[in-house]
């Protein structure tokens, strides 16, 4: 008994350094790996600290200006130089950027080798007698793709972050489209507000002097009434104006990203709103068909979908599975070398097959819908813009005949021919002609505002 349990502890003895070894190597590989990991790191977000950052945006942030300067935007703070501002602030913007670095990383998965896995079950014999009684079984697991499945996935994901990426372009111009009709709305508000004041110092004017002659007989009673009814109706419209102001330099702010007293800390600058381009021809109109940024996502998502589609059918080839492996059992060496392949017996994958050639089908409709839909807001926004041109060519002729007969009847109360209370009244037709032309050329502002968001190109730009 004794010799038998001496010589079962030299085998023990023997075979100890070797099992050590293979728990080692087990033991290093996995420390490798870990070492590899990439660690946690903690980004807290807090509200109080993100309200207190928004609440401190400025127009002159160091990082906003060295982004106007990468962009070559100088001078004044026009329309295209505050939609800037939007890309670098807005949140629907920053939102759509981190969605393109979020798909990046899809290009990293994508990419990524499928690990092999390692197993190792050692066992142990207890009726054993004058051998090792340990039996070690490590093995390797070896995955190997077939048929250009990581090539597929690879193309669909470049394709999904060409999507993305479009999509971020997309909101861009939504933003700036955004700041250009928070701006008209402003310079309207603002140009309306002016002319209301100059109207509402002759309805004062006019009031004085109806009075006065009230007063000696020379007018009747209802005059007066009828006078301090329009200049009620002006004092009105004026609060509208201030009002309209107000509240498109808050929508401008928003559409910006920055809170509304940033605003005033800079002068804005209207002059794109005295200008009209003119009509694009047939070329810029077809470059919108088929350039615009959500025409070209959409185009974008159908090749994700012919991906996905190439790669269903590369999942008909089943993979390979290589599994090495080595055997110690008691004291005897076994290598083994195990081949594992998926037989397609049952199924072909022709269900996910189907599934994928209806979404690029779908993905094709959506297309060309979308396609057409914005050739019919080309279409709307072009009889808008050659119509409000049009009324606001007219009202430009009526404005200047106001002007020319209040010119007229001041020379003529000049001369005595005319009491000045007529000219007041030539005067206010005037200023209500002007703000008929105000209030057209504003529509025809809107207008090219539309057919600029429908062609996705400022039509400054086809000069």
């Amino acid at each position: 008994m004794w010799n038998s349990h001496r010589s079962g502890t030299l085998e023990w003895t023997m075979w100890m350094p070797r099992l050590i070894t293979l728990n080692n190597l087990a033991l290093g590989l996995t420390g490798l790996c870990l070492t590899a990991c990439v660690q946690f790191q903690s980004s807290p977000l807090s509200a109080d600290v993100s309200a207190s950052a928004f609440a401190n945006r400025s127009l002159a942030d160091p990082a906003l200006q060295a982004f106007l300067v990468e962009q070559k935007a100088g001078g004044s703070w026009t329309t295209d130089k505050l939609a800037l501002a939007a890309a670098f602030f807005s949140g629907e913007v920053r939102v759509a950027q981190s969605m393109v670095a979020q798909t990046e990383a899809g290009i990293t998965i994508a990419s990524e080798r499928p690990n092999p896995t390692l197993s190792f079950s050692p066992g142990y014999n207890s009726s054993t007698r004058g051998i090792s009684p340990w039996i070690i079984t490590p093995s390797l697991n070896v995955p190997i793709e077939t048929a250009g499945k990581r090539a597929r996935r690879l193309d669909q994901a470049r394709a999904e972050l060409e999507s993305v990426q479009l999509l971020a372009s997309a909101a861009a111009w939504t933003a700036r489209t955004k700041v250009r009709d928070a701006m008209l709305k402003l310079y309207a508000g603002r140009e309306n507000a002016a002319l209301l004041k100059n109207e509402i110092a002759l309805h004062d004017e006019t009031l004085q002097k109806l009075e006065a002659q009230v007063k000696v007989g020379e007018a009747p009673a209802f005059e007066v009434t009828q006078a301090r009814l329009s200049l009620n109706r002006a004092k009105l419209a004026l609060h509208d104006a201030d009002q309209q102001s107000d509240t498109a330099q808050a929508q401008l702010a928003a559409a910006i990203g920055i809170p509304s007293s940033a605003l005033r800390a800079v002068d804005l600058d209207f002059s794109d709103f005295t200008q009209f381009p003119s009509t694009p021809g047939s070329a810029a109109r077809r470059t919108a068909l088929t350039h615009r940024s959500d025409l070209l996502a959409a185009l974008a998502d159908y090749k994700v979908a012919e991906a996905s589609l190439r790669l269903e059918i590369a999942k008909q080839y089943p993979d390979v599975q290589l599994g090495p492996g080595y055997e110690l059992d008691q004291t005897v060496n076994r290598w083994t070398l195990g081949l594992n392949i998926g037989l397609p017996i049952l199924n072909q994958n022709r269900g996910a097959i189907r599934q994928a050639e209806a979404k690029r089908q779908t993905a094709a409709a959506v297309f060309e819908s979308q396609q057409a839909t914005v050739f019919g807001e080309i279409e709307t926004a072009l009889a808008a813009y050659h119509g409000a041109q049009a009324k606001a060519k007219t009202a430009a002729h009526l404005a200047e005949e106001a002007t020319h007969s209040s010119d007229t009847t001041k020379h003529m109360v000049e001369a005595g021919e005319l009491a000045p209370l007529e000219l007041v009244r030539r005067r206010i037709e005037a200023s209500a002609s002007a703000l008929s032309l105000l209030e057209a050329r504003i529509q025809a502002q809107e207008a090219l505002g539309q057919l600029e968001a429908s062609l996705q190109l400022p039509l400054r730009s086809l000069r």
